[in-house]
């Protein structure tokens, strides 16, 4: 097998004695290995030439994980060599993690919660240079809040969401105040595939997809899915480990949550696919019926601060979240003062941290100054 003879290129002096063909994601085929030793391997190989920068944005990642791991509670892979195929395509050869996949609804507080807390909390507090000097993506407040009102507009256009949700969405996006925060290093791809347990314990993390971003994106999966008092204690976990966590971290985390199951149904109706469509249009309707039945977490900031600056905005917008659609130039300037809100919000929470806490200086990113396919595959 070519791929097996790559594999066994990138790692002179390694004897594999079995291989298993994976799904190709991203344009990247995959093989996983075990040596004469029991120890598990990945060999990853482009297709073609042009998904050759997802292998190298990959190989990028492990290498800045790689040189923090010391700042890490868990593993992470490690790049054992690398080769070239007839073509010139570079594959690489990395080590895999042993663990199992966690299920939330099994899940109870204690060691899960406090190891993914502290996994979590590491991650973010991981120096923004690690991300710039891999030139990895990074993004502010406001070119988050934005790309959220973007994939709210897309969830809403495909006319399968109750109005009462999209109200909730739109209302929470509306609100300046819930996106005072400051940006952070994230994993950015957490799911049940990128977190490896022994026993309760996080022991690894995989899948990720580096960035400077909300580190609430990273709390979305275990809010969205997990048992309400492992939630909770998640969080109390995570603030014990990352003290300058913003109040509205939860809050982001849980629209988020809501969000992805939005742009899950877009995605299902872009592949046609009706038996996924139903599943995603049962989720949704899940989702109301929590909602109807009082049980979603409250979206509505923890504080009121910003508030006040937010006012007239939010008194001017009165288009029913199920006109989205028809009235675009409408709602694409209420975005604009809504994001130029955040931007002042995001300066005056630099000023403020560099008064107050200088603790959080590694952690804040200069916001005045710089400007997904869903993942529903871990190995061993």
């Amino acid at each position: 097998m070519i791929l097996a003879a790559l594999a066994a290129d990138a790692a002179p002096g390694k004897n594999f004695r079995g291989y298993k063909k994976l799904e190709t994601r991203n344009g990247v085929e995959q093989l996983e290995l075990r040596d004469d030793l029991g120890f598990g391997f990945i060999f990853k190989m482009p297709s073609k030439s042009q998904f050759e920068a997802n292998l190298a944005l990959e190989r990028a990642i492990v290498r800045a994980l790689n040189g923090n791991s010391n700042q890490l509670p868990f593993e992470v892979r490690e790049e054992v060599g690398i080769t070239k195929d007839d073509q010139g395509l570079t594959g690489a050869l990395f080590t895999t993690i042993s663990g199992n996949e966690p299920d939330l609804a099994k899940l109870a507080p204690g060691g899960f919660s406090k190891t993914l807390a502290d996994a979590l909390a590491a991650i973010h507090q991981l120096d923004p240079n690690v991300v710039r000097s891999a030139g990895l993506p990074e993004y502010s407040a406001p070119e988050v809040l934005h790309s959220k009102v973007a994939e709210l507009d897309k969830i809403a256009s495909t006319g399968k969401v109750p109005a009462s949700l999209l109200n909730r969405w739109e209302q929470a996006l509306e609100d300046v105040s819930l996106f005072r925060f400051h940006p952070t290093v994230i994993h950015g791809g957490v799911s049940k595939d990128a977190v490896l347990l022994d026993g309760q314990r996080v022991v690894g993390m995989t899948d990720f997809d580096l960035k400077v971003s909300d580190p609430a994106e990273d709390l979305a999966w275990i809010v969205g899915g997990g048992l309400a008092s492992t939630v909770e204690d998640t969080l109390l976990h995570y603030r014990a480990a990352r003290p300058a966590a913003d109040e509205n971290l939860m809050q982001r985390a849980a629209l988020y949550s809501e969000l992805e199951l939005g742009s899950w149904l877009v995605y299902c109706l872009e592949q046609q696919d009706e038996a996924l469509i139903k599943q995603a249009e049962e989720l949704i309707e899940e989702l109301r019926e929590q909602q109807d039945a009082g049980t979603l977490r409250d979206l509505r900031a923890a504080s009121f601060a910003g508030i006040a600056a937010g006012t007239a905005l939010i008194a001017e917008i009165t288009t029913p979240i199920q006109q989205v659609s028809s009235e675009a130039t409408e709602v694409e300037f209420e975005v604009e003062q809504s994001i130029t809100e955040v931007e002042f919000l995001a300066v005056d929470a630099e000023e403020e941290s560099s008064l107050d806490e200088p603790g959080l200086a590694t952690e804040a990113i200069e916001v005045a100054e710089e400007s997904k396919e869903p993942n529903p595959d871990e190995l061993f």
